[in-house]
């Protein structure tokens, strides 16, 4: 676009504020006019005065009027967001300049914007000067630069001096909307504005025209501050108060703090709230008693938008599913039934409780004691010196700990006095403190004994994750321990507590004893409530719906972490692994040649919900610091959002990544970063977690301990399952389509399956280390750091038992899923996408793991199913195609265009059995290994160990990363894959050089003979084709 060509339209988006309105109108029409044409778009945001009306009247008056000329654009829905990203896609005006309805603009407002465009061309965004508009009778206050000065002020300002310059995302400051003036293609590009963020009528609120710039930044847009480009602010008496000055500081603070913090909330916080609190309670001083009053306020806006920060959904409301309910009811229960105990008690109701609480502080003292000595935490061998900054968080991590294992042992010593209550009264026993006592120590060995049974055969592997000792050791207790006795334990257990229940009543009703039979009922109450509310998870019934014929269709995406393509059936496999996959793959479309970017999940993940290559989104490796989650292309989730969907996602362990990335999902239920030092630290000790984790593996732990219910190396696959029908039942009862993304880490090491998915294919004669899960894989560090040694330290055999086991579970969740779906109703209407982020390599090119190789397939490809509405049935698709080329697919079949951004292609052609345009090339790199992967060449380019190279960055969030030193050698170290065709060619970077293999895949799918050296010209044009995706940020 020629500037001097260009046209200007001023967008004023109002609420409410007619009079404010006319006022910068005015001023519009008395500034100096410039060469390009300017017309005026004024936003009326869910306006209930006469703002419309009045604008009609100018329209009327318009015609022979020398007036600039206005269009008024009603927008029903309250917010300025809402407004601006209505009003946007009606203006063609090659620039567009935002003016806020209390402002008025400086009489050379107009070619300011002008010769800024004409004078920085190679700009995208222009900003300039905001002024209070004071008349003198301010008070003077307002205008103090002492230390006390007040800030955020009451009426904005941003002035960045008389100099022209250039405003970087790093430095700042970030300009706000209400002088900004930017070309129509950052709309392409940066999408529309949050409805998250930002004023909903005259609240205080603000933010999303800052996070707006900022993305635009973070996209390597320009934004030129013009100092010639002026606005003066409106000032009424309103502003100038205590209340307005506290509620302006507490949400325009907790505005800015959404947009640039990460989700957590450091301590500092909490201290920086009672210190301006306590200064300004206790100031005698006015000037300073209101200062730290607003900062009080700001303090507390800036806790707030912390909290609510971080790229983790919270805005979708959804219809209630009935549990939630139930859930109430329940806690209320529980605590009527234990507010009920005590105060039928008798005179001391707590005299009871001191055995129990002795019990409970002693078996916790004891356990703190041996963690202590045995200490072991999760996560990388970290230097001292960063370790040293977080010792008093470890001991706060300890403490919190150790405050929830006394309040489970306190339980559990309390069901053992409960069933001793129950014994006594049934056989006339005198009650005893030290009878007492014991019965509180049984009580709390006999229930953990029970638990640690039941887990060792219905979920070893969470025994895993947490255990000091061999768990061969626990071979023969396992195999005694069947499902069958169990059971049988269990529903003897219970036999025998209903009826020493109906005795003890009826003993006490004949003796008359109310006072005792309420405080028993009481405390049966309680425990059968508070049991139940953690434990229940019922399955969703499904409620069925009829949809439309013209609503958009539903996306409903299950991702397993680490599945590789060849276990489906329908490719050949010889156990009978994936009866579900394969129907649904026989239903739409399996692409058995669907290759991902990069074999570790953030690449791999961000390129497929982006549709753009590694090199263009800039994830290179799952160590990403905190700036770098917003990404700087759109996402699926917020594309998709934006266009009316609601979006979802859900997951344990290994999704974590699906809300550290800006994708944009308005509902999460995921997980925290697992990369991340301090939330590795709250996981406490192994022995302190084995106790804690055995009794939180529930609704209890999820909301309350979370680090420790999604615990690294115990996939979660029947409680993702039932929670994510519910979720579908939820999504299906909204009248909005919706987009489900369900992502299972089943399938990933240490192959941790629940029974009796562990043992479906195992020998059982086997009686090694990795009888229940692999062996020495207790968290996400332990799996990497186990990827540099061979083959012979493994059983292998029996380890891709498991993995088959693991499959074969996930499968079993896809056909729960889909007859749910089709129970509901939406199966005709629901796109359906079944996906990994990477495959898994058992030594087929000497090792194991994801992402350590670029020679095989079986990291580099994963099964890729679609059956979509509309679409017939294919089958088995052989066609070469790319994760990123997903995103673009679910676009085109809802009736989207692609993101500009996005390199990926709707592969639509081949769903519909079309030909495809052409050939799909595909690209993969190797991910960061910690050691060098076994049978790595001596010259092969390396890099330091993982330990040297990591960092984290911001000590208050604690999120490890690789320092910026190092990034250019791990990624210059990458080994890199290109296929297109049959036609396969592999890049080693070597100390002197680099080599290159060339294989024919149809006649060598496993890549074991290098032909370069008989097929020199297809070596040479794939050489040519790998060139983009070898240069640091540049590819196709």
């Amino acid at each position: 676009m020629s500037p001097f060509t260009a046209s200007l339209t001023i967008l004023i988006c109002t609420h409410n504020r007619a009079a404010l309105l006319e006022r910068v109108i005015a001023s519009l029409n008395t500034a100096v006019r410039p060469a390009l044409p300017v017309r005026i778009l004024v936003a009326a945001n869910a306006c209930t005065d006469d703002t419309v009306a009045r604008m009609n009247a100018y329209r009327a008056a318009q015609p022979g009027s020398s007036r600039l000329p206005l269009d008024v654009l009603e927008v029903p829905t309250p917010g300025k967001s809402h407004a601006l990203n209505t009003a946007i896609p009606r203006i063609d005006s090659e620039i567009v300049a935002f003016v806020d309805d209390d402002h008025r603009v400086d009489a050379n407002y107009l070619v300011a914007i002008e010769d800024a465009v004409r004078q920085w061309p190679d700009a995208s965004l222009y900003c300039g000067r905001i002024l209070p508009d004071w008349d003198g009778t301010e008070p003077a206050w307002v205008h103090d630069e002492g230390p006390y000065r007040i800030y955020p002020l009451p009426v904005p300002r941003y002035d960045q001096g008389d100099v022209p310059k250039t405003i970087t995302a790093q430095e700042g400051p970030i300009p706000g909307g209400g002088n900004l003036a930017v070309r129509r293609e950052v709309f392409d590009l940066c999408g529309q504005f949050s409805t998250e963020l930002g004023p909903h009528g005259h609240d205080l609120g603000g933010g999303e025209d800052s996070e707006y710039v900022l993305r635009a930044l973070e996209r390597g847009l320009r934004c030129q501050y013009q100092p010639a480009m002026i606005q003066y602010h409106y000032v009424d008496n309103e502003r100038l108060t205590l209340s307005y000055l506290m509620r302006k500081g507490y949400q325009r603070t907790r505005s800015t703090s959404r947009i640039r913090g990460n989700g957590r909330v450091p301590l500092y916080m909490w201290r920086k709230v009672g210190g301006y609190a306590f200064r300004g309670t206790f100031c005698l001083s006015w000037a300073k008693r209101r200062f730290y009053w607003v900062r009080t306020a700001a303090a507390l806006g800036e806790l707030q938008g912390r909290g609510e920060s971080g790229h983790r959904g919270r805005g979708l409301t959804l219809p209630a599913d009935g549990l939630g309910v139930g859930l109430w009811l329940l806690a209320l229960l529980a605590l009527a039934g234990a507010a009920t105990a005590w105060l039928a008690a008798g005179d001391d109701p707590a005299a009871a409780l001191w055995p129990i609480a002795v019990v409970a502080a002693a078996g916790t003292g004891s356990l703190l004691w041996k963690s202590i000595l045995d200490f072991s935490r999760t996560g990388p061998s970290i230097r001292n010196e960063i370790l040293a900054h977080y010792r008093r968080y470890s001991l706060y991590a300890l403490a919190r700990l150790g405050l929830w294992s006394f309040a489970l042992m306190s339980f559990l010593a309390g069901g053992g006095v409960l069933v001793y209550g129950l014994l006594a009264t049934s056989f006339g026993w005198s009650w005893s403190v030290a009878a007492e006592t014991a019965a509180a120590v049984l009580g709390l060995l006999g229930a953990a004994t029970a638990q640690f049974v039941r887990l060792l055969r219905f979920n070893p592997g969470l025994l895993v994750a947490s255990m000091h000792y061999r768990m061969a050791r626990l071979h023969p207790l396992w195999r005694r321990a069947t499902a069958k006795r169990i059971r049988n334990v269990q529903s003897a257990a219970l036999a025998v507590f209903a009826l020493l229940l109906a005795t003890s009543t009826a003993r006490l009703a004949q003796q008359g004893e109310l006072g005792t039979l309420l405080t028993l009922w009481g405390a049966v109450v309680f425990y059968v409530a508070a049991i139940a509310w953690t434990e229940l998870e019922p399955e969703s019934r499904a409620r069925p719906r009829q949809p439309a014929r013209s609503t958009r269709p539903n996306i409903l995406m299950m991702g397993a972490d680490t599945l590789r393509s060849d276990r489906l059936g329908a490719l050949g496999y010889h156990r009978r692994l994936t009866p579900n996959l394969d129907a649904l793959g026989l239903q739409g479309s399996l692409f058995t040649h669907c290759y991902v970017p990069c074999a570790r999940t953030a690449p791999s993940l961000v390129s497929l919900f982006t549709g753009t290559w590694p090199q263009r989104h800039g994830i290179r490796d799952n160590f990403v610091a905190d700036e770098e989650t917003r990404l700087t292309v759109d996402a699926l989730p917020a594309l998709l959002k934006s266009r009316g969907y609601n979006t979802a996602s859900l997951s344990d362990w290994c999704g974590a990544d699906l809300g550290k990335f800006s994708f944009g999902f308005a509902l999460t239920d995921l997980p925290e970063d697992q990369w991340n030092l301090k939330y590795l630290i709250r996981q406490g000790p192994k022995d302190l977690r084995l106790f804690i984790s055995a009794f939180t593996h529930n609704r209890l732990g999820r909301l309350l301990l979370p680090e420790v219910f999604y615990l690294g190396g115990v996939p979660l696959t029947d409680d993702i399952g039932r929670r994510s029908r519910r979720l579908l039942s939820r999504l299906a009862a909204d009248d909005k389509p919706f987009l489900l993304n369900v992502f299972y880490s089943t399938t990933h090491p240490p192959f941790a399956s629940e029974w009796p998915w562990y043992e479906k294919f195992a020998d059982p004669a086997y009686d090694g280390s990795s009888r229940f899960a692999m062996a020495k894989l207790n968290d996400p560090f332990d799996i990497i750091r186990r990827q540099g040694e061979p083959r012979e330290e493994f059983d292998l055999d029996h380890i891709i038992d498991l993995y088959d086991g693991c499959v074969a579970q996930f499968d079993d969740e896809v056909g729960k899923m889909l007859a749910h779906l089709a129970a509901s109703g939406l199966a005709e209407n629901t796109i359906v996408v079944v996906y990994s982020d990477h495959g898994m390599e058992f030594f087929e090119h000497d090792t194991w793991g994801q992402g350590n190789s670029a020679v095989g397939d079986h990291s580099a490809r994963i099964p890729l199913i679609v059956r979509a509405p509309g679409m017939p049935a294919r089958g088995v698709v052989a066609d070469v195609v790319r994760s990123i080329d997903i995103a673009p697919t679910l676009l085109a079949l809802t009736g989207s265009p692609p993101a500009p951004s996005m390199e990926g292609v709707s592969l639509v052609p081949l769903l519909r059995d079309e030909a495809a345009p052409r050939e799909l090339e595909a690209y993969n790199e190797t991910g960061l290994w910690l050691t060098p992967p076994p049978g790595m060449d001596p010259t092969h380019l390396r890099y330091p160990n993982l330990l040297e190279m990591l960092e984290v960055p911001d000590k208050d969030s604690g999120t490890l990363a690789i320092k910026t030193d190092f990034q250019h050698a791990i990624v210059e170290a990458k080994d890199r894959m290109l296929r297109e065709g049959r036609w396969k060619l592999v890049y080693q970077p070597l100390t002197g050089g680099y080599r290159l293999c060339l294989y024919d895949v149809a006649n060598d799918p496993g890549c074991h003979e290098d032909v370069s050296g008989i097929n020199a010209v297809e070596q040479e044009q794939l050489w040519l084709q790998m060139q983009p995706f070898l240069v640091e940020g540049g590819s196709r």
